[in-house]
């Protein structure tokens, strides 16, 4: 199951890893929304809206000037 598929809190018990972090950088996961901190600032995205950031920030783009 991947973090993506989870819709309740039964389905985050089945994920090995709810999230993970770097030094003060963290991301989870939690029902039907993303978990985004950086020190002591935390902000809530949905699932939905963070997959769209996900795919257009791993989507290939053509240069500029092509």
């Amino acid at each position: 199951m991947r973090p993506c598929d989870c819709k309740d809190a039964r389905d985050l018990e089945k994920l090995q890893e709810q999230g993970i972090g770097f030094n003060e950088s963290l991301i989870r996961v939690a029902p039907n929304i993303v978990v985004l901190t950086s020190g002591s600032c935390s902000m809530k995205i949905s699932q939905k809206m963070f997959n769209r950031f996900a795919v257009w920030y791993l989507e290939d783009q053509p240069d500029k000037g092509e």
